[in-house]
């Protein structure tokens, strides 16, 4: 079993190595700060499309309520400006008790 005392000094150990590695060849810096920056800014970058694309597909929904409200509304006008001219019975009856 690993003890801290055990961690530490591996831990220690590793990171003189990896100062002993940069030491002899600087161009591993920027290269690993690099490799490091590419999955951060990958997921920065998914993030905010992502979020732009949510807001787009929230403003599409709203437009298609709107044109469905549109459509109620143009079906409930013709359907009743299509109902016929003519009296019904129940108003026949009434003018022809009206005029008698």
């Amino acid at each position: 079993m690993l003890t801290p005392k055990t961690i530490h000094a591996d831990l220690h150990e590793h990171h003189t190595q990896v100062v002993q590695l940069f030491s002899k060849h600087p161009w591993l810096i920027p290269a690993t700060t690099l490799l490091h920056i590419i999955p951060v800014v990958v997921g920065i970058n998914g993030f905010w499309k992502s979020r732009a694309l949510s807001k787009q597909l929230k403003i599409e929904r709203e437009k298609t309520k709107q044109l469905a409200l549109q459509q109620v509304d143009k079906v409930q006008s013709a359907v009743t400006s299509h109902h016929c001219q003519h009296p019904s019975l129940r108003q026949l009856f009434k003018q022809i008790r009206s005029h008698h």
